[in-house]
């Protein structure tokens, strides 16, 4: 008994023990790092240090400090260094190997890279100012940033402002680094402060490479009319865009004996690549562009060459290109396949859709038969799209039905010659009242030609109208349920589709302006609604 009494006690004492240890719950540390001292202080005049010491409440460190940390007017990463780079501090330190410009305001922009140890609460946007002479800028410069044609925006946004000299041109952008620099890191507007008064070039800068400079073939921009002057222009938004560059060819490489690879940047016009060799009549040969990449790719039915040459055309320039096919390297040929990108269920207005991995020919329609639900036959109409992988088939869809495609051997041929197999889809129809509809009052008050878009929640454009010149009811009937939204794209040059800007041509992308309000479509159900484009308008120049 005695003994048991001396187990149970020792289990609680040990017991007790634990609880003592590590306390578990209570609310999480949202509050961030605060500075407790900076050493020369924030805001310093006639600064001559070689170090700025940063001293917080609690341990810090610092998270991606090397692309967080923007300081105006820029420094070169080499002429300073931030410590520590790795590990925990309540200490952190910035020398300056080069020496700083005289009568200068300089400010340090941490971005979110100063972050608390135990939670990662970030201290943000935290600026240490200085300036090397005896007065500190105080102008400013503020406004939002969004995509031209979406309106989401981009993190990171740089937002570069160039003083205005005697040697000043357009083209500064791309060769010079900004006298000012800011971020919008992971918001959507931006800030400059501490500017100096004078007159300015401004433009907004997604930086692939983070090399102060606009390269048009992989960065986007955002830029407005006219030069700035401080501290007039205090208040600006952008619109950013990817230009539509001239085409330059990449190194052409080979994939097997009958398709070539031409990697590009840029515009793609199949009239800047030409084939120099002789190609018999008896051979086919097509370009097709590979889906989500920038690749040309070259087929041919039959291959008993050694090598091809191409010239490839960039602006004024022609290169002679020799590809040499490598029978060591060749992979296996691939075969013919068709395969439905409709699902089992085709809506109505919708189009039945087949894709191919080769690229097609032609289609014999006398080989295809569709039947509905009666097995009664059904008429129809098919076409290959201009990249020769995909083939639409045109047929009214009726409500609650069924349909049968039955393609015969030998109906769809690709280019080297080779036929699909017997081929057969199913696909039902939904009733009506699976469907809403939306009626849509369009109010311009301009001259100007729309065009109308339907967009759904994955930013596919389900229906569209284009020429939209007049003041009317827009009918997007037999929609099915879920969230959409609407834009109207102002087709300045009436080609049918939107048009991106260009920098040195000083041409802005087309405006494109959003329904306010994202509308949920329900089966069975009217929305009746009104796109007033001028109230967008006032709204916009109001917050502007």
């Amino acid at each position: 008994m005695r003994n048991f009494i001396y187990t149970v006690l020792s289990i609680l004492i040990i017991s007790g023990c634990a609880k003592r240890g590590s306390p578990t719950g209570g609310p999480i540390d949202s509050i961030p790092p605060i500075l407790v001292n900076a050493s020369p202080k924030l805001n310093s005049t006639n600064f001559d240090s070689e170090e700025i010491r940063l001293t917080f409440d609690e341990f810090v460190k610092l998270d991606k400090v090397s692309d967080q940390l923007i300081i105006s007017p820029p420094l070169d990463k080499s002429s300073y260094e931030v410590k520590p780079l790795s590990g925990v501090t309540k200490k952190v330190f910035l020398k300056f190997i080069d020496s700083l410009e005289t009568e200068t305001t300089y400010t340090i922009n941490f971005g979110n890279s100063i972050k608390d140890n135990n939670e990662g609460n970030p201290l943000t946007f935290f600026n240490y100012t200085f300036s090397t002479g005896a007065t500190i800028d105080s102008l400013y410069i503020k406004g939002n940033i969004s995509d031209a044609f979406t309106e989401e925006t981009d993190d990171y946004v740089s937002i570069h402002l160039y003083r205005i000299d005697s040697v000043f041109n357009d083209s500064i952008i791309f060769n010079n680094r900004p006298t000012y620099i800011s971020n919008s890191l992971d918001s959507t507007s931006y800030q400059f402060q501490n500017l100096k008064e004078g007159k300015y070039l401004i433009i907004a800068l997604k930086d692939i490479d983070d090399n102060y400079f606009f390269d048009p073939f992989y960065d986007k921009i955002g830029f407005i009319d006219s030069l700035i002057t401080l501290p007039k222009d205090s208040l600006i938004d952008f619109k950013l865009f990817k230009e539509e560059t001239t085409l330059i060819w990449d190194k052409p490489h080979f994939i097997n004996s009958e398709k070539i690879g031409f990697g590009y940047y840029g515009k793609l016009d199949l009239k800047n690549i030409k084939i120099e060799s002789s190609i018999p009549d008896s051979i086919n040969y097509t370009y097709t562009k590979e889906i989500d990449k920038d690749t040309l790719i070259f087929w041919l039915s039959q291959n008993s060459f050694d090598s091809l040459n191409f010239n490839l055309i960039e602006k004024d320039t022609t290169k002679l290109t020799t590809i040499k096919f490598d029978r060591a390297r060749d992979t296996l040929i691939d075969s013919l396949s068709i395969s439905a990108k409709t699902a089992n269920v085709i809506h109505l207005k919708e189009t039945f859709k087949l894709s191919s991995n080769i690229p097609l020919k032609n289609i014999t329609d006398s080989l295809i038969t569709i039947r509905d639900i009666d097995s009664l036959i059904v008429p129809f109409t098919t076409s290959i799209n201009d990249n020769l992988d995909q083939i639409d088939i045109e047929f009214e869809v009726s409500p609650s039905d069924n349909y049968r495609v039955f393609i015969l051997p030998k109906a769809i041929n690709d280019v080297r010659g080779v036929s699909n197999d017997t081929l057969q889809y199913n696909v039902v129809s939904q009733s009506l009242e699976d469907y809403g509809n939306v009626y849509l009052d369009v109010i311009r008050n301009s001259t100007s030609k729309f065009i109308l878009q339907m967009i759904d929640s994955n930013g596919e454009v389900i229906r569209e109208f284009k020429n939209v010149n007049q003041d009317t009811t827009y009918n997007f009937d037999y929609i099915r349920p879920g969230k959409y939204i609407f834009r109207l794209i102002e087709d300045t040059n009436k080609n049918d589709k939107w048009d991106t800007g260009n920098y040195l041509k000083k041409i802005k992308p087309e405006n494109v302006y959003y329904f306010s309000n994202e509308l949920e479509v329900r089966a069975n159900w009217d929305l009746n609604e009104t796109f007033n484009l001028n109230q967008i308008i006032s709204v916009k120049d109001s917050i502007n």
